[in-house]
């Protein structure tokens, strides 16, 4: 009799990896303060963001890279605000994101319903022979 194998899940950020990436980051963002973001943690964010905004509550829309730009240049303005005694950097950016994210959608679901009510503002102002049918 054979024990099944359990597969190895395999998680697209190395936590440990990533923390220590920011954890360098941070130490050279304290000697120089022009320090430039190394593009490993530009990707890591970027891969977050993407698999975040693939999740049923954020897969419908259309102005999906709207909601990912939005949501690296939050991770990137909150960056210098990461505490490594506090938490893990995977929880702390995907809640970036995600708030993010919940941002631009209340910002495009108003600009429709400003859009809506102009619309709707211009219709009546029109003569209404002007919109019936030339038959």
């Amino acid at each position: 009799m054979t024990i099944p194998s359990i597969p190895i899940k395999n998680n697209y950020v190395d936590n440990i990896q990533f923390k220590e990436q920011l954890l360098t980051y941070l130490a050279k963002k304290k000697e120089n303060s022009k320090e430039r973001i190394p593009d490993s943690i530009g990707v890591i964010i970027m891969s977050i963001a993407n698999n975040l905004a693939k999740r049923r509550n954020f897969s419908g829309y259309t102005y999906k890279e709207e909601l990912i730009g939005d949501a690296i240049e939050t991770c990137i303005k909150y960056l210098d605000n990461f505490d490594p005694e506090r938490s893990n950097p995977f929880a702390y950016f995907t809640q970036i994101i995600y708030y993010a994210f919940i941002r631009r959608i209340n910002k495009e679901e108003k600009n429709r319903y400003i859009l809506y009510k102009n619309f709707n503002e211009t219709l009546s102002h029109v003569d209404p022979a002007l919109l019936a049918d030339g038959d």
